[in-house]
């Protein structure tokens, strides 16, 4: 697709969709039952710790040096088990610790939100992977010392929901044509609830990291270009999530979790990288502890082109519109986003500091003025992953040079 194609669908996309949909969606409020006006969750500052129990290539290279694999289904099958089980823990006890939990508190941190992978428990006996539940466990005994919730992120499922490396396998996406997978998960789901329920330390439960709906979105961010096939037969298979198996497993976890989570603990839904899709999803019924999660990332913009101070802006703020007329319905928070842009990088380094100085501030107000706050990716970068290009993913970095204040 041609440049300027994609930057007139984004606009649409990103402008007409909010203002066409605000007004039939005004007239059309009235007649839904239970409007949430957001009192019930209050501004989440929270922050991502990506790359620790579901590893991510370009954030921890460290753990892949020595090999060829750029995936942890690559990484975990070339290595022999002793020496993936070496790097795995070493990774585990070092990249996150209690320290880290103190430092979020220090930053004003309410909100860990954890990748975890479905292979959590280590009941997949059939698969190289290690299990991860007592990490989760010391990450909760932490959080609760130092006044921090836990959302617990289902970032990885077997045979991806997105073909992306953060799904665990790149370039294959065929986890929803599995039933048994998809059952499996939504059991994961349920034992997790059962064990995290009732801690005081839960925020809430994700049931699906960015899935990827739809030929058009897998054609536009060329998934199969991006990643080269692994195992033919599923990179054959694979293929976007449909809308509809979408909407139906997310009833599904709700109807699963929502009896075994106590009052205030949220089930969170992200929005498969389009809010407009979601605008009267539940609408047939009264659904209790329900948040919408969207992903905004500034490189996204200038990808079709739009590069600079303005087009930032309107970005930040044409998403924060569409966070809002979600709003009505349910709290809206932006689960991922980070200071990184393109255009910051063709900065002087005192001008990129003072850039990301006016772009934090603008979306961390963004993201509480038109939701319920957000989520920073992410809280460190791996040792191998210092480059100065990194430093704006690096909430650590970003909050030691004064660049982000949590509490403003």
């Amino acid at each position: 697709m041609k440049k300027g194609t994609k930057a007139r669908k984004w606009l649409k996309r990103i402008f007409l969709v909010p203002a066409i949909g605000f007004l039939t969606l005004t007239a059309a409020l009235a007649a839904f039952v239970g409007l949430h006006k957001n009192t019930e969750l209050s501004w989440v500052r929270g922050v991502n710790l990506g790359s620790w129990l579901v590893l991510e290539h370009w954030m921890t290279p460290e753990v892949f040096y020595g090999t060829e694999s750029y995936d942890e289904y690559t990484l975990a099958r070339e290595l022999e088990a002793e020496d993936y089980a070496k790097r795995i823990k070493k990774h585990r006890d070092t990249y996150i610790t209690e320290k880290d939990f103190a430092a979020m508190a220090d930053m004003g941190i309410n909100v860990a939100r954890i990748p975890v992978p479905y292979y959590i428990f280590g009941d997949r006996t059939d698969e190289p992977y290690l299990a991860c539940i007592d990490k989760l466990d010391e990450a909760f005994d932490w959080a609760e010392k130092y006044g921090i919730q836990v959302l617990i992120d289902m970032h990885m499922v077997p045979g991806s929901q997105n073909g992306f490396d953060n799904g665990g396998i790149g370039g294959v996406c065929t986890w929803a044509q599995n039933p048994d997978d998809v059952e499996y998960v939504l059991d994961v789901l349920e034992r997790l609830a059962k064990r995290y329920g009732k801690r005081e330390g839960l925020f809430g439960i994700q049931p699906l990291n960015e899935p990827l709906v739809g030929n058009e979105d897998w054609a536009d961010m060329d998934v199969r270009k991006r990643y080269k096939p692994v195992d033919e037969a599923m990179y054959a298979a694979s293929a976007p999530i449909s809308l509809d198996f979408l909407k139906e497993y997310y009833l599904q976890a709700y109807g699963r979790l929502r009896p075994l989570l106590p009052e205030g603990k949220w089930i969170v839904y992200h929005d498969a990288f389009s809010m407009w899709n979601w605008f009267t999803f539940m609408s047939d019924k009264h659904y209790e502890g329900v948040v919408f999660d969207t992903h905004v990332y500034l490189f996204n913009v200038e990808s079709v082109g739009l590069e600079g101070k303005f087009w930032n802006s309107a970005f930040i703020h044409g998403n924060g519109l569409l966070m809002r007329i979600m709003q009505t319905r349910f709290p809206v928070i932006c689960g991922e986003w980070s200071l990184f842009s393109n255009y910051a990088m063709t900065l002087e380094y005192e001008e990129r500091e003072a850039y990301y100085a006016d772009v934090a501030k603008e979306q961390l107000e963004a993201w509480n003025h038109y939701g319920a706050g957000g989520i920073y990716w992410n809280y460190r970068m791996g040792d191998g992953a210092q480059e100065e290009k990194n430093q704006a993913w690096d909430l650590r970095h970003a909050w030691e040079n004064g660049w982000i204040s949590m509490e403003q």
